[in-house]
């Protein structure tokens, strides 16, 4: 079973021209540790952000028209 997320995430990294190798590098993981965590969806919140960050995307949640949370790695950073 695809997992949406992964899906999505391979989708993007499709269209930028990114590969397994360069992200998982930017990660500071290896390419298979990457692929595991696309098959398992075991991608954390933290992990999302940076990853789409790297993808010069950004996660936004809308609860409705006038409520927009946007996710940056400056949120994670502020966690540190």
């Amino acid at each position: 079973m695809v997992h949406i997320v992964s899906q999505k995430i391979k989708q993007i990294m499709k269209l930028k021209q990114v590969t397994n190798i360069q992200l998982a590098n930017h990660l500071g993981i290896l390419p298979q540790s990457l692929t595991n965590k696309f098959s398992r969806n075991s991608i954390s919140a933290d992990e999302l952000i940076e990853i789409l960050d790297y993808l010069d995307c950004r996660l936004i949640i809308e609860t409705n028209p006038d409520h927009v949370i946007k996710l940056s790695m400056d949120d994670i950073k502020k966690e540190e």
